[in-house]
């Protein structure tokens, strides 16, 4: 009877040794690789940056982080009597810090 069982197990053994070797030919062809080098994988951010002002007014720095020179600054006014915002002007960052300098 135990010469049985361990035949039994001795067939088991086998059976998963050649179920191994089988899965291990079969399951390594399945690799694909893809190279692709574009710059339209990089997503371009854009961003919205509000800057306190003086009496009421306020700015809106907005641009795109991947074009310098491209950034825009809103000057909005607060009229806090009528509850609303006023777009007061509308320049380039570039032109704004020729002022300061």
């Amino acid at each position: 009877m135990i010469d049985s069982y361990l035949r039994e197990l001795r067939n088991i053994r086998i059976t998963l040794v050649i179920l191994t070797i089988i899965l291990a030919f079969t399951s390594g062809n399945r690799t694909e690789i893809v190279h692709d080098n574009t710059d339209s994988n990089w997503p371009q951010f854009q961003y919205s940056n509000m800057v306190q002002l003086e009496n009421g007014h306020f700015g809106v720095l907005s641009g795109d982080s991947q074009a310098r020179g491209n950034e825009q600054l809103k000057i909005y006014y607060y009229d806090a009597e009528k509850n609303e915002v006023i777009l007061k002007k509308e320049t380039p960052l570039s032109n704004v810090v020729e002022v300061f300098e």
